[in-house]
């Protein structure tokens, strides 16, 4: 993934009708630096999915009947992906591409796997792994009038407090228990990429389980600080009794910020895990897909400018760019011109400025900017009537 920034002759748009001081050229310089910093380092790397066109799916035999199921399950698992916002509904283009799978698919093989807290004498279970062509599935959801999300969405921290037996663990990236490997799962089922915490040295001296069960907000954030994600999962996982379990989750955007709260119950941790996962990247796919009514698929893209406030800070610049790219299926943000705490930044959107609008008013990453906050666009060489957004905290 890459973020272009055009290369912008230096009078045309940085000039105003009044000098520009030192300081600003300094600043704006500044801001360049910063912006090729970002995409040499790929400060928004966590947010790119892999495997968009790929599926796994169980199977109890190699059978041709078990292949054709297998397929046909794998495709509706792209095709989940690839959308976002589906709700799962087979119209007639949608179920007559689940009768023929075989059109799609480039590969498939099968593998085996070891069950999850399996020992020596453990079983495995069987999977078919499923390459599909994405030009096939691209033209596919057109047909169907499905909205296209991106390679680059949200990403998620989880911060999560299991109760196993009478020890209570903080789960993370390389846990013993083998959960984490049942959230990955769980979120690649709907394209949203995830990290888990690191537990080293730097972690487990700014908090602890205790911490993620009681909720702990201030702890938790300040934990996070060293991970670049845009939401917080936190999960409280224990046995509800001896044939359930149950999982308490919070999904954040910020300090403050609830994007939703549930509970999930199930006959076994693994599955209480998934559906927890599942439920929080449904929740993001509603807050940054595009309603497929409002922005079909196959209607063209508008090109729009903008510019927005507030970017103080590398985080900041890295959150605005990857919002403006979830909005967006080819997922491609430019920047036009820098100065000083505003950038403007040049995207391509299905449906126009109208479909914009009402994307960003459903959201709480921008907002419109107020008078004082535009007084700046007024440079005779700006675009006519320029979008003008402020970054909120």
């Amino acid at each position: 993934m890459t973020f272009p920034v055009e290369n912008i002759p230096q009078g045309k748009y940085f000039h105003s009708t009044r000098q520009v001081h030192a300081t600003s050229r300094d600043r704006i310089a500044a801001w360049l630096v910063c912006i090729a910093f970002a995409i040499t380092v790929g400060v928004t790397h966590a947010a790119e999915v892999r495997g968009l066109y790929e599926a796994e799916v169980l199977v109890p035999d190699k059978g041709e009947q078990e292949q054709e199921i297998a397929l046909q399950e794998a495709l509706r698992q792209v095709i989940g992906k690839v959308a976002g916002k589906w709700d799962g509904k087979n119209t007639p283009v949608i179920a007559e591409a689940l009768k023929h799978p075989e059109r799609y698919v480039e590969q498939f093989l099968y593998r085996k796997e070891e069950r999850l807290g399996g020992g020596p004498s453990s079983q495995h279970r069987r999977l078919l792994q499923a390459k599909f062509d994405p030009s096939a599935i691209n033209e596919l959801l057109r047909s169907a009038h499905l909205s296209q999300w991106g390679h680059t969405r949200p990403s998620m921290l989880i911060w999560l407090a299991v109760e196993d037996g009478n020890e209570h663990v903080l789960l993370g990236d390389n846990d013993r228990l083998g959960l984490s490997k049942v959230l990955r799962q769980g979120a690649a089922e709907r394209g949203i990429p995830i990290m888990l915490p690191l537990l080293d040295l730097d972690d487990l001296s700014r908090i602890d389980e205790a911490d993620v069960r009681n909720r702990s907000r201030g702890r938790i954030f300040a934990a996070s600080e060293r991970y670049t994600s845009d939401t917080l999962l936190i999960g409280q996982l224990s046995a509800h009794s001896t044939t359930e379990w149950e999982a308490h989750w919070e999904l954040l955007s910020g300090p403050g910020i609830m994007l939703g709260s549930w509970m999930t119950r199930a006959d076994n941790r693994t599955e209480a895990l998934r559906k927890g996962v599942v439920r929080a990247a449904d929740l993001l796919i509603s807050r940054y897909t595009i309603p497929d009514a409002a922005s079909p698929a196959d209607e063209p893209a508008s090109e729009l400018q903008l510019t927005v406030s507030g970017i103080d800070t590398i985080t900041d610049y890295a959150r605005t760019v990857r919002y403006l790219e979830n909005l967006q299926p080819q997922g491609k943000v430019y920047v036009t011109r820098a100065a000083g705490e505003r950038i403007s930044f040049r995207l391509a959107i299905p449906g126009g400025k109208m479909a914009f609008i009402r994307m960003v008013r459903q959201g709480n990453t921008l907002t419109e900017a107020t008078n004082s906050q535009t007084a700046h666009i007024n440079d005779p060489l700006a675009p006519a009537a320029p979008l003008a957004y402020h970054l909120l905290p």
